[in-house]
């Protein structure tokens, strides 16, 4: 089996694991409303960047995060199972230093991600204290 090497590997284990995590049982409502079609190539941009450093990705996955949490609150059993189902995805189409790589960095940012989601007020900041349509319209 070959190791990840170019971008369109890296497309393949993603468009992969969407497939799959879209349709789980577990995890699978996280995805609804999400306009995924748009993000993969930003995904493509993190993963490149974890994997060859290219300055592709421009940042923002911790905001988007906080902002998925707050709306449909992730739990450690969702982080789990992300990474059983990623890391399974690797495994099926490649081996090799990159592709432990890959799993390795899952497994960060799932840790970093969860970490900062369970903390009390894990809001951004600007979100947290933007005023409320409710309070807004009493004034």
């Amino acid at each position: 089996m070959k190791d990840l090497e170019s971008r369109a590997d890296i497309a393949v284990v993603v468009d992969r694991f969407y497939a799959r995590a879209i349709q789980d049982e577990q995890i699978g409502y996280l995805f609804e409303g999400l306009d995924l079609m748009n993000h993969l190539p930003v995904i493509y941009d993190f993963w490149e960047n974890i994997l060859w450093r290219t300055g592709a990705y421009k940042g923002g996955m911790m905001y988007k995060h906080l902002l998925l949490n707050a709306r449909k609150p992730l739990r450690l059993e969702h982080f789990q199972r992300w990474l059983e189902l990623f890391t399974q995805t690797i495994d099926e189409h490649f081996a090799g230093e990159n592709a432990r790589t890959m799993k390795q960095f899952a497994h960060s940012v799932a840790r970093t991600i969860y970490a900062r989601v369970s903390q009390q007020n894990s809001l951004p900041l600007g979100v947290r204290d933007a005023p409320s349509e409710t309070s807004a319209k009493a004034d």
